[in-house]
């Protein structure tokens, strides 16, 4: 999907912070750094080769919070050399008001 489709169907404003993820599956696991983020998805990049669909569980360290925001299910939406998108797909109501909070305050 081309990044200006991408923008296109975004359901939610993104606002830049770095910051570390963890990502584990069945397949795969390691870390990635955070460029962008909205409550519905991130961008990130990683040394990691990540492929395209593949489902993953989120642990976002962002700063200044503890303990970090777990997401259940997040799939890798697409992938550009070590760049790669993901959509959250579940994670429990109490981590996403979290994260909509944390992003709130980001753009106060």
């Amino acid at each position: 999907m081309s990044a200006d489709k991408e923008r296109k169907i975004r359901k939610a404003r993104r606002v830049e912070l770095r910051c570390t993820l963890g990502f584990s599956s069945g397949e795969v696991e390691g870390d990635a750094t955070i460029t962008n983020i909205s409550t519905s998805g991130c961008r990130a990049e990683s040394d990691i080769n990540m492929v395209e669909g593949l489902d993953v569980q989120v642990i976002l360290q962002l700063p200044d919070q503890s303990p970090p925001v777990k997401v259940e299910r997040a799939s890798v939406r697409w992938v550009s050399g070590s760049a790669f998108g993901l959509n959250f797909i579940l994670f429990f109501p109490s981590e996403r008001a979290r994260l909509r909070t944390y992003i709130e305050n980001i753009k106060k």
